[in-house]
């Protein structure tokens, strides 16, 4: 098992328990994780008794699961001898109670179990480096490579939107206006010096982005909601909704220019998060409460997720068709699409397939970074 001196800061060794605790079997799910760290936060990891009763607290679901934590707790914060370490003694403590709110949303994250990949991050560097982190898939991410995920997306996201401003802008230009170069040019003689082109009139399309946060996407949710928070301080016209039991609309919740208070506010209103998967029935409820307000001819409409519904499948294909309709293009991108060997099977995928404009992965950066000519229309 791993121990808290492992790790490089007191926000990771947090982030590592909670892993370690869920390969333990305890349920450890986003209200968990974020009360873990309040807790922490409040000052209790210096008293080592206090900090292990306020966790089982929170941990553990009946009485006889408190002697397997009691063991866990003990070989994680305590078997090697020395006492729970003061937050202080980590370096850059403005860093890591930012990175704190920022794990409030993650699920599933924590050292890697993979001492191959921990080591190919450590040694790959430069350009090499980028292309790793880019292709990695975001389960296989440890927490040193998610660190630096943020800074590289940011930057990606950031060139990114400079080159569809330059297609924009390229697109706008016309066909040449004849009769007006001639006009322009009559002092020349007749001799055309300047050509002039028609302006096209600028069409303001809005992207409507729909999150899958159940519990069968853990693994994802927390990179994918980092990605639209970077595009959101990027571009325009974005409306975010998060899903998994219930629909709720996370658009002004993701607009705080600092990520780690947009992810704590999104933690605190998404409240369903990691629960169960009920697609057909929030795309009904969004279409019945929110599509006549947030669709039209202009909306690129993105789904992020799975596929993997628990509900009736013409639910689902109903709903889809309706988003279909009021929706200049719609598009699914599947962090499953990327495994090898992947076929759409589930019952919901495959009764939505054939309204898709577009279908593919989103299990890494390089395959989020693909949107980048759907979003030249945005």
């Amino acid at each position: 098992m791993d121990h808290y001196t492992d790790y490089s800061s007191f926000t990771e060794a947090l982030i590592g328990f909670n892993q370690v605790a869920r390969d333990y079997g305890f349920k450890v799910g986003l209200q968990c994780s974020q009360d873990s760290i309040s807790t922490a936060l409040a000052g209790l990891w210096m008293e080592k008794d206090l900090f292990e009763y306020a966790l089982a607290a929170l941990f553990c679901q009946a009485e006889e699961e408190k002697e397997r934590f009691s063991m866990v707790f003990k070989r994680f914060w305590l078997e090697k001898g020395s006492r729970v370490q003061s937050i202080s003694t980590y370096k850059n403590q403005k860093k890591i109670i930012k990175n704190a709110r920022s794990v409030a949303v993650m699920m599933g994250i924590g050292k890697s179990d993979k001492t191959g990949d921990v080591e190919e991050g450590k040694n790959t560097s430069g350009a090499n480096a980028k292309d790793v982190l880019k292709s990695t898939d975001f389960s296989q991410l440890n927490p040193k490579q998610s660190e630096l995920l943020d800074d590289l997306s940011e930057q990606l996201v950031k060139e990114m939107s400079l080159r569809i401003r330059r297609k924009k802008k390229k697109a706008r230009k016309g066909q040449i206006n004849l009769g007006q170069s001639i006009r322009k040019n009559l002092q020349h003689g007749g001799t055309i010096i300047q050509l002039f082109k028609n302006r096209k009139k600028k069409e303001k399309y809005r992207l409507l982005i729909l999150l899958d946060v159940s519990g069968s996407m853990d693994k994802y949710s927390y990179y994918l909601l980092k990605f639209l928070w970077t595009l959101r301080a990027h571009f325009k016209n974005i409306e975010v909704f998060a899903f998994s039991t219930v629909l709720k609309r996370i658009t002004e919740q993701l607009s705080d220019k600092d990520i780690g208070i947009a992810l704590q506010n999104v933690s605190m209103h998404a409240t369903h998060w990691s629960s169960g998967t009920k697609i057909g029935e929030c795309l009904t409820h969004f279409n019945e409460n929110y599509a006549p307000y947030h669709l039209n001819g202009k909306t690129l409409t993105l789904v992020l997720s799975d596929g993997l519904d628990t509900g009736e499948p013409e639910v689902l294909s109903t709903a889809i068709q309706k988003i279909k309709l009021r929706s200049k293009k719609l598009i699914w991108l599947n962090p499953l699409k990327g495994m090898v060997g992947y076929q759409p099977i589930q019952e919901g995928m495959k009764a939505v397939l054939d309204d898709l404009d577009h279908f593919s992965s989103a299990h890494n950066l390089n395959s989020l970074l693909t949107l980048e000519n759907i979003l030249a229309d945005a």
